[in-house]
């Protein structure tokens, strides 16, 4: 694996968490969207159904609160990693007592 410099994956995060904020919902609704698709494909043979389409959006739902969970908790950690790496390290932190 490459070793990244600071200034370098720093940007890299910065960009990835921006593109993240922009593009999540939209993500987030393709993926359970296709993922409901391809579930009520497999359970009813045929998207026509009528008796499996409403547990199949229920489950849709569903999932697409689990992507958008798992975006939230990926964008999070990128911004995590961000911070850690623009904060310095050096000296701790000062305490001003009176």
């Amino acid at each position: 694996m490459q070793m990244i410099d600071r200034p370098t994956r720093i940007d890299l995060l910065a960009k990835r968490v921006s593109w993240l904020d922009r593009h999540r919902r939209v993500l987030a609704i393709i993926c359970s969207v296709i993922l409901t698709l391809l579930l009520g494909w497999k359970l009813s043979g045929s998207l026509a159904d009528g008796l499996l389409m409403f547990p199949a959006l229920t489950v849709g739902l569903i999932l697409w609160w689990v992507v958008e969970l798992g975006l939230v908790w990926l964008t999070a950690l990128w911004e995590t990693e961000c911070a850690q790496l623009t904060r310095d390290r050096g000296l701790p932190r000062a305490v001003l007592r009176k």
